[in-house]
């Protein structure tokens, strides 16, 4: 692959640092082009500081044979640009790949075999480090499950996600699978909840390219049905409706049930909370990680700066207009007076009401422990 890539308005010490930042990220970019790395490979980029604001955009191209990627994004600091937007071009590549390979035709059915059998483990870890990656990762299980449930239901309330593409459980399994892989490599500064969080939004993230995907593509090899709206011969429909006919996560599910022994009045935190859920729904999704991560899961900005890749000064922007979008749009549907006594963490509601299930449990830490 050749590289070619510009610095504008950058003096040479920060030029230094942001060159280190680019190597090792279009590394990156070759262990993911794989055999597809070439001499006809070409990447273009640029990093450019905003002349009057703390800001920079970096701006990357990869010209592959037959076609070209592009990638374009902006924060407060050049090496953050720079890691957005190669990873934002990873993404691509990947998704280049997957339809180079036609991996959209794959059925669900295999796909969640995969999914669940991640958890093997490595042949390179024994016993006892097993375990302790086991009792590391399962005092947070219950509060990632909350986390990945919620995230799921607004992305499926919206469309982009459903209960076919993929699960909660199967989230969950991916996350602890891959934190067994890249246990090395955690940021030693970084608590075990936040790291756990990150890749359960980067798995979700993952899916809904791929469902995206899928929903676009379509094989060539199989006949047009006589109705396009009619779906009854699909195999993976089929399927899904026999072994799993409710598992779409309403809004509703994901409320717990009012500690109120007064019917009127739990009726009416459950009617609350059903609009916050609604609202969060309509936030874009930084604002809502934000807000939802460090007033319901009580993680620090230092925290969410390392896993949503924003500086602690940025995500404490988003957090105050997400607050004042949820607050004006309540501020239509709920007396006004009761919005200004509640605060925005007893709005948003506790992580921790809603236990992860027992057999569910047991079943990823059996699999994280190899029989003897």
């Amino acid at each position: 692959m050749n590289i070619r890539f510009s610095y504008r308005r950058i003096d040479d010490n920060e030029k230094k640092q942001l060159k280190e930042t680019v190597n090792k990220d279009s590394n990156g970019i070759r262990e993911v082009l794989g055999k597809f790395d070439s001499d006809a490979v070409r990447l273009e980029g640029a990093v450019e500081k905003h002349g009057s604001k703390a800001l920079y955009r970096a701006r990357l191209k990869l010209h592959l044979p037959g076609k070209t990627l592009v990638a374009l994004e902006e924060a407060g600091n050049g090496n953050a640009a720079i890691r957005q937007a190669f990873a934002e071009l990873r993404r691509q590549v990947k998704r280049f790949k997957h339809l180079a390979k036609n991996d959209y035709l794959w059925k669900r059915p295999k796909r969640r075999v995969e999914l669940r059998s991640q958890l093997s483990g490595s042949a390179d870890l024994d016993r006892e480090q097993y375990k302790e990656y086991a009792d590391l990762v399962k005092p947070h299980l219950p509060e990632v499950y909350h986390f990945i449930r919620r995230e799921l239901a607004y992305h499926q309330s919206l469309g982009e996600l459903s209960p076919a593409d993929i699960r909660a459980e199967e989230v969950l399994d991916a996350v602890v699978a891959r934190g067994l892989e890249g246990l090395s490599n955690r940021p030693r500064h970084l608590e075990i909840l936040p790291w756990l969080t990150g890749m359960a939004l980067e798995i979700i993230q993952e899916e809904m390219h791929a469902s995206r995907i899928r929903r676009r593509r379509v094989s060539t090899e199989d006949l047009a049905p006589t109705d396009p709206m009619d779906i009854s011969d699909d195999e993976d429909t089929r399927m899904y409706e026999f072994y799993q006919p409710d598992e779409i996560i309403r809004m509703e599910d994901i409320i717990p049930n009012p500690e109120s022994n007064n019917p009127e009045e739990a009726e009416a935190i459950r009617e609350r909370a059903l609009l916050v859920h609604h609202a969060l729904s309509l936030l874009p999704p930084p604002w809502r990680h934000t807000l939802v991560l460090a007033d319901v899961h009580g993680m620090k900005m230092s925290e969410l700066a390392e896993i949503l890749h924003e500086t602690p000064e940025q995500l404490q922007q988003l957090r105050t207009c997400a607050e004042a979008f949820m607050r004006d749009w309540l501020g239509q549907h709920m007396v006004q007076d009761d919005l200004e006594q509640t605060t925005t963490r007893e709005l948003l509601g506790s992580p921790l009401r809603e236990p992860l299930p027992e057999e569910l449990q047991a079943e990823i830490l059996e699999k994280i422990i190899p029989l003897e």
